[in-house]
Formats: structure tokens, sequence, C-alpha cells
């Protein structure tokens, strides 16, 4: 028999709560907007939660060169990203102030490692959005250092 005393349902209550706030139940569905840079317009999915940022990119199993995942960040920092559970290869674009500031290409899966295992890439500065594209876009869309990006909000 298993007794329940106040301070075992706090200890419940508050993982569920933080169960809640990190994995996203009841949360709402990713936003959409359009990332412009140069001539080029990317249709994305906004992470702007811990939850979907946590998620990132590998809730997909492919990505078209005209889509991404744009990440938003309340203050700017050297925010890390990994590949846990990706699928495909990546472009990963950093951006503050919507100016580039740091591009990393071709960022591959790392399948069958641990968590512990796996490479985690940083921006050579602080940025508040990471914009995260197939790889090979950047190349192939001459993407440079200083471009600026414009984000649309879809209606």
């Amino acid at each position: 028999m298993i007794k329940f005393s106040y301070l075992n349902i706090l200890i419940v209550l508050i993982l569920f709560v933080l169960g809640w706030y990190f994995f996203g139940f009841g949360k709402s569905e990713y936003k959409k907007v359009i990332v412009q840079i140069n001539e080029n317009k990317f249709n994305v999915l906004v992470a702007d939660d811990v939850a979907k940022r946590s998620k990132g990119l590998a809730v997909l199993d492919s990505l078209k060169e005209n889509e991404g995942m744009l990440f938003v960040f309340d203050y700017a920092d050297k925010y890390g990203f990994w590949m846990k559970d990706m699928k495909f290869a990546i472009d990963i674009i950093w951006i503050k102030d919507n100016k580039i500031v740091d591009i990393t290409s071709n960022v591959e899966p790392e399948p069958n490692k641990s968590v512990f295992g796996l490479k985690t890439y940083y921006p050579k500065e602080a940025v508040d959005k990471v914009l995260e594209v197939a790889a090979g876009v950047v190349e192939k869309y001459n993407i440079k250092i200083n471009d600026e990006i414009i984000i649309e909000e879809l209606k």
C-alpha cells in the first residue's frame, strides 16, 4: 500500500506543471511567418517558447528548400543548437536585430548518438533569432553575413 503525504502530492504536482511547461502539453500550434533574405522568401514555423525550441525541426521528416524554422528568443545570447532526433541536414543562420551575424552550413544529423555525445553548435556572437533551413540553401541563394532579414506576418 502506498502512503501519500502532502510532500508526495506536492512533488507530483510540480512534476506535472514542469512537464506541461517544458513539453508543451496544451500548447498551441506553431505560428507561421515568411522570412525574406535578399529576394528569397522562406515559409517558416516559429519556435517561440521552450517546448517548441526544444523540439525544433525534429518534428519534421524532411524540409523543402523554401521552408525552415525561426527560433525567437527574448534576449540575445550565444544559444547552443544540436541535432537531437534530426532526420536531415540543415544550414543554421544566426541572427541579431534582423541581421545575419554568423552561418553554420551543412550540419549533419547524428543518429545513434546519446544526448551527451551530440555536437553543440554556437554562434560567434550573441543572437536573438536563429533560422534553420535545408542544407545547401545558404550556398545556393548566396546568403551571407550582414544580409538583412525581413519577417512578414501571415494574415
